[in-house]
Parts: C-alpha cells; structure tokens; sequence
C-alpha cells in the first residue's frame, strides 16, 4: 500500500459463522484492508434499518456477505425463514449496497443446480433447484443481479475447515466414536477449504476498483465423492478406520442432495491470477492449520 493509500474498508456479515469468522481472522491481517465483523445481533439483514445503521455506522467500500440461512433440511418445514434470509434478507442488504455505493460480495451455493450435465459447471448453466434452501438461494441470487449492486455472486460447494461443525469435524469425530465410517459415494463435488475461500474473498475485496461482476464459481481443481473425501480426512489423520461406501439411499434426507456439484473454478482464478491447486492440496493447507491450534 502507497504512502497516502488508505486501507479498503471491509464488513463482513456473519462474522461469528464458519467462512466469516476466517474472513475476520485472515482480513485483520491485512494491511491493506481494514476488517469490521458483525454477527447477526449487530447486523440482521432481514432488517433494512439494521443494515442501513451498520452501512452508515461503518462505512465500507465492501460488504462480504456470510449471513445465510444453511440448514438444508429444516429449511423444508420452515420455507418462510429460508427465503426471508436468503431471499428477503439479500435482496435488502444488495439494494442497501447499491443505494450506498457499496460493492457486495455475497457467497451462494451448488444447491442452485439440479440434474445437470455431468460436467464442471460454469456459472452460466441452467439452475433448478431441488429443494427449498437452493431455491432460496436462487432468489438471493436474482434479486442481487436485479439490484444493479457492483460485486459479484461467488457460489461454492462443499465447504469444510478444520474446526467447528463441518463434514471434516464430523468424520473425525464418528471414526473415532465408532471405528468406522459409512459414506455416501453417488454424489460427486469439490471439498472446498474454507480458509482458502476466506483469502479468494479477501483478494477480491481488494481488487474492489475491478472486482469480478456477476456471478462466479470458487472450487479447487479435481472432484470426488463424499466417500473419496472421507477416506482423505481419515488418511491424513493417521487413523487405521474402514470408509464404507453407500449410496444415498442410505442416509433418507428431507431435502434431495444435488448428485453432481462440481463447479469449474478455473476461470476465476484464471481472472484472478491464482494457482489453480487440486482440492487434496487445499485440504493439506486446511489439516496444517489445524494441527497449529
């Protein structure tokens, strides 16, 4: 940063969440960019005063939006919630961004897409969600582009870290309950590292003066199953624990699960300058921050 430069502003919506709270961490380390989180108590986007209080109050030039309704089940039985957070709530903080001159960067999901082609999806293929939480997510996305807000929509799949409650977590914490492991492997996406996301999200803030418009994929390169995941996690934690595979029909769900989420991240890090890493090296960097806590 040039003499006289000053440090983007950045606020982070969701802050307390698994990809906010490493936007905070990684963000503050940032000498070009000023980080400001704020959790749903101070920020509740399904309130327009609320947003507009945080836009006025901190003055960012960005807004990366963490803030979602996730519960992908649930949201099958409370649909109103669903789309009040990720449909009402994004429409209103997009509009507030717009209207404040702000550019917004707000983080969707694989779960837009149905049956598809068993290809890597761009951002462009035809979405049809299966279920209630990716239709909400699907008006979130609409009403971003209705907006005429600068930024860009970053969908992404799978996402995982090294702590707190996420597929990694969970296989640990059932193999080792257990000694075993039965995991599905007729659904195929990316595993994608939250931390590496978190620094992708960073990078563009930054860029916020040609920031990438519309919408975009972020994945590592390579795909998998659900199994092939598990069997890596447990691979790297040394644990000598049997990874069965089954099929979906296994483990009933409320909401049907997308069989193919593979999204090509090639050209945003193309667009972006970045290394295009295989998924298995983003978990290697994800499993290294774990053993340093």
């Amino acid at each position: 940063m040039q003499e006289g430069d000053r440090a983007t502003r950045v606020l982070v919506t969701g802050a307390k969440g698994q990809l906010g709270s490493r936007l905070v961490e990684f963000g503050t380390r940032r000498k070009t960019l000023h980080v400001k989180g704020l959790d749903q108590t101070d920020l509740d986007i399904t309130d327009p005063s609320s947003i507009q209080e945080a836009l006025l109050q901190h003055a960012p030039d960005v807004v990366i939006n963490g803030a979602a309704y996730t519960a992908v089940d649930l949201a099958e039985s409370e649909p109103e919630r669903a789309f009040g957070i990720n449909g009402k709530g994004v429409k209103q903080l997009a509009e507030a961004c717009s209207q404040n001159g702000v550019a917004l960067i707000h983080v969707s999901t694989d779960y837009v897409f149905g049956e598809v082609e068993r290809v890597p999806l761009s951002p462009s293929e035809p979405t049809g969600p299966l279920g209630v939480y990716g239709a909400s997510k699907l008006e979130g996305e609409e009403a971003f582009l209705a907006s005429g807000v600068q930024g860009a929509v970053v969908r992404v799949a799978w996402l995982y870290d090294a702590r707190g409650s996420n597929f990694l977590t969970t296989m640990l914490r059932l193999a080792n309950q257990h000694g075993r492991l039965k995991v599905v492997n007729d659904q195929h996406g990316v595993p994608t590292s939250a931390p590496a996301l978190a620094e992708a999200l960073l990078d563009m803030a930054e860029r916020r003066q040609d920031m990438p418009q519309g919408i975009r994929h972020f994945a590592h390169a390579g795909h998998t199953t659900w199994h092939g995941f598990a069997s890596a996690i447990v691979g790297h934690a040394g644990l000598n624990v049997p990874v069965e595979a089954v099929t979906s029909d296994a483990f009933p769900t409320a909401a049907t699960r997308p069989a193919w989420s593979v999204l090509d991240g090639a050209p945003l890090h193309q667009e972006m300058g970045w290394t295009f890493e295989p998924w298995q090296n983003a978990l290697a960097a994800c499993w290294k921050l774990r053993e340093e806590c």
